[in-house]
C-alpha cells in the first residue's frame, strides 16, 4: 500500500526533532504497514496542495490523503526561477521574509486582496475539482480539515445566514437580495461535495485539538502526532478496503 500525502505544517512535522519518522504520517503509515510519501509543506495553500495532488495523480497510489489549510494562504511562482513562494498573513519565509518584494507585496495582499467570501467560495470550487478528478481516476481518498475557516459560520441556514456572516462579508456594500444570492452560491457548491469523503466534513478541523493534544509552541509534539495517526487509523483503514 502507498499513501500520498499533503497538507500544511501541521502534516510535515513542523517542531519535530525527526519529522520523517515522527510525524503523523509517518506513524500512521507504520501502522498501516503502508510506503507514503509527504508532500505536505509549511504554510502551503489550498491551490499548491490542489496543483501538487492532480500531479501527482498518475503515479501509483493507492490511497491519497488531503488535508485542507486555511484559505487565507496564498502560493505565488517566481518569475526568474519558478521558485514556489506561500504568503501566510505571518509573512514567514525562510528565503524571502527580508526581501521588501516579498514583505511589500505580502502586506498589500493581506490588507486590499484577501476577500474571505471569494476565498472560501475558490476553495468550495477546489474541493470540488479535485474529487472529480480522484473520480475520474478512480482514486481512493480522504479529506481532512486543518482550520475551521469559519465553516459553521458559511453553513449557516438561510435567513440566518445574515448575522452568521456580518463579520466576514462586507455587508456594508451588499443588499439582502445579493447576500441571498452569494448564499445560494455556496449552497450550491457545497451540494457538490461528497462529505461523506471528509473526516468530519463541519465537525472536525486538526487544529481544534489544541485542546487535546500536546503543543510545542502552535504545532503537535510527538506525542501530539502520535495522537493524530491513532484517532485516523481506523478510517483510513476503512477508505483502503
Amino acid at each position: 500500500m502507498k499513501i500520498y500525502i499533503t497538507g500544511d505544517s501541521w502534516v510535515n512535522g513542523t517542531g519535530l526533532a525527526n519529522p520523517a519518522e515522527d510525524s503523523w504520517p509517518a506513524v500512521l503509515s507504520k501502522k498501516l504497514n503502508a510506503e507514503f510519501y509527504n508532500d505536505s509543506m509549511l504554510g502551503g495553500s489550498n491551490s499548491h496542495f490542489l496543483y501538487r495532488t492532480i500531479k501527482n495523480l498518475n503515479e501509483d497510489f493507492d490511497l491519497y490523503i488531503i488535508v485542507w489549510t486555511a484559505t487565507s494562504k496564498f502560493t505565488f511562482y517566481k518569475s526568474d526561477n519558478n521558485y514556489d513562494a506561500h504568503f501566510s498573513a505571518v509573512l514567514k519565509h525562510d528565503l524571502f521574509e527580508n526581501e521588501d518584494y516579498y514583505k511589500i507585496w505580502g502586506r498589500t495582499l493581506f490588507r486590499v486582496w484577501h476577500n474571505r467570501l471569494y476565498a472560501l467560495k475558490l476553495w468550495l470550487q477546489q474541493i470540488i475539482q479535485l474529487q472529480t478528478m480522484f473520480d475520474r481516476y478512480n482514486k481512493k481518498y480522504m479529506m481532512i480539515n486543518a482550520h475551521e475557516n469559519d465553516l459553521e459560520k458559511w453553513l449557516t441556514p438561510w435567513p440566518e445566514f445574515i448575522n452568521a456572516t456580518k463579520k466576514i462579508i462586507n455587508h456594508n456594500v451588499m443588499n439582502d437580495f445579493q447576500l441571498l444570492d452569494e448564499y445560494k452560491e455556496i449552497q450550491f457548491y457545497v451540494d457538490q461535495i461528497d462529505t461523506s469523503c471528509f473526516y468530519g466534513w463541519n465537525s472536525f478541523y486538526l487544529q481544534q485539538l489544541k485542546k487535546t493534544i500536546a503543543i510545542d509552541q502552535v504545532h503537535p509534539d510527538k506525542n501530539g502526532h502520535q495522537y493524530i495517526a491513532d484517532l485516523l487509523y481506523n478510517s483510513v483503514q476503512l477508505k483502503n478496503d
